[in-house]
């Protein structure tokens, strides 16, 4: 019995091939004159039975295709949308393609309501800090800190939260340059290496940071739940209690107007997105860091791993054309990312001498006050360095092939060898602040040199106001 299969629409050019593989072209690459609408049911059971794999004739997902940046950071993305962050939809799609900002849309008024609310916190502390700067009971308060903590705080997280809103629509462009890149990298493969595993680093970097970030701000709330009479909360609060013990202490500035529960909860609810925000911007730029410094890192092993072989027979241009790319990617970061470089270091900078100007200058405090204080310059410290090295790995990886390809031999030097060279010599390739500063490993260094200047500074500037 013979079937006729040729016109059923299911059984197409692909899977033809896939049965008969050696009768679908000829020696000139054309389909042969056979008649595949002859077919016996006895031959096409025992070829089927013979490719018990038939149906995976659709492409599986590899562990490449979640590896790369867009499915990396997707999930963080959404956390931030809970907080009002990056209001972009399709952070878990499959393609960066399928990333949308929309103007008009629940997630964009969303952000726009954050927005607004934290813009209120920070006029607020703003007035109150112009009050209380320009008065004499500076000396009964304490000192610098209770008067710009507030302002600096929240104006802070304002900025950022509007800065990430009016970056959604540039951020979805950005990565389908950026998976362009990745496509493009991923064709020049040497010893059957792998993509970058960033899923795995961006879930340990995300909850490391996250982790000590919450131990930090639980320990920051039970420093701020001390009554309004200075004794300890501990024992037979309530909510309405903690509520108010908490806002009186945390948020003077706010509570110039007559208190309520409504305000207090208003007061506890702002600033937690203002945290979030807070703690989200030095984590953003560890990730996009990383991810482009691991990205190099990538293409540096393969030609590193052919130059230890003994193999130089690069195609240069193509060579020279994906670090060219690469280059190219890390200035178009730079240019969109560049207000949340210059916020998250001043930022930094600001509350590592905030806290070590409170941990200096404490008085009357108790053992678990000074402990948070030293604890959380600790973790800011920690969060700036973080923030800078993983900034400079871009710097750093961008010139590591460089002494690999000086020792090229001369058989295999080209035009495009040294076209090359220069451009990895010359072009600085590393993520600027609005191009004020560049961030490299001796940026460290220099933010080191500051902080110190600064709290000699603020220590001789608090001591004169409260004398």
């Amino acid at each position: 019995m013979l079937l006729q299969i040729s016109k059923s629409p299911r059984f197409d050019k692909k899977l033809r091939s896939k049965i008969w593989p050696e009768m679908m072209m000829d020696e000139d690459n054309h389909e042969p004159d056979f008649p595949l609408h002859l077919i016996s049911r006895s031959m096409l059971l025992d070829t089927i039975s013979r490719n018990s794999d038939i149906k995976t004739i659709k492409k599986k997902p590899t562990i490449d295709d979640f590896e790369y940046f867009h499915k990396a950071i997707g999930p963080i993305i959404e956390i931030a949308n809970i907080f009002g962050i990056f209001p972009i939809y399709g952070s878990r799609s499959p393609s960066p393609s399928m990333l949308s900002f929309k103007m008009r849309s629940f997630k964009s008024y969303y952000a726009i309501a954050v927005c607004v609310i934290l813009g209120i916190f920070s006029f607020i502390s703003i007035v109150h800090m112009m009050t209380v700067l320009q008065s004499s009971v500076l000396s009964l308060q304490e000192g610098i800190s209770a008067a710009t903590a507030g302002a600096v705080f929240y104006s802070d997280s304002f900025i950022g939260a509007v800065i990430f809103y009016f970056l959604s629509p540039k951020w979805t462009k950005l990565q389908q340059e950026w998976r362009l890149m990745e496509q493009q990298l991923d064709s020049y493969k040497e010893n059957n290496s792998t993509c970058p595993p960033l899923r795995r680093k961006f879930t340990i970097i995300t909850f490391i940071v996250l982790f000590f970030a919450i131990i930090e701000h639980i320990m920051s709330l039970i420093v701020n739940c001390t009554q309004i009479d200075g004794q300890s909360s501990s024992s037979n609060m309530t909510f309405e209690r903690y509520i108010e013990a908490y806002t009186v202490k945390s948020h003077g500035f706010i509570i110039s107007i007559d208190y309520s529960l409504g305000l207090g909860i208003v007061c506890f609810i702002a600033s937690k997105f203002a945290t979030f925000i807070w703690n989200f911007t030095d984590l953003f730029l560890i990730l996009v860091s990383t991810g482009i410094a691991e990205r190099y890192k990538y293409l540096n092993k393969n030609v590193l791993s052919s130059i230890e072989n003994k193999k130089f027979d690069f195609n240069w241009l193509d060579l020279r054309e994906k670090y060219a790319m690469l280059s190219s990617l890390v200035k178009e970061v730079d240019s969109v990312l560049a207000p949340v470089i210059v916020l998250s270091f001043f930022n930094n900078l600001y509350f590592i001498c905030l806290q070590l100007l409170n941990g200096l200058s404490s008085n009357e405090k108790t053992a678990f006050d000074i402990l948070y204080l030293f604890g959380s310059f600790i973790f800011l410290v920690g969060r700036t360095v973080a923030v800078t090295l993983s900034a400079a790995r871009i710097y750093d990886q961008s010139r590591m092939v460089l002494p690999a390809i000086f020792n090229c031999p001369a058989s295999s030097y080209n035009i495009e060898t040294e076209r090359l060279q220069h451009q990895l010599s010359t072009d600085e390739i590393a993520l600027t602040g609005m191009k004020f500063f560049s961030i490299t490993r001796n940026f460290m260094l220099a933010v080191a040199g500051a902080i110190v200047t600064y709290e000699v500074v603020l220590l001789q500037f608090n001591a004169s106001m409260k004398s």
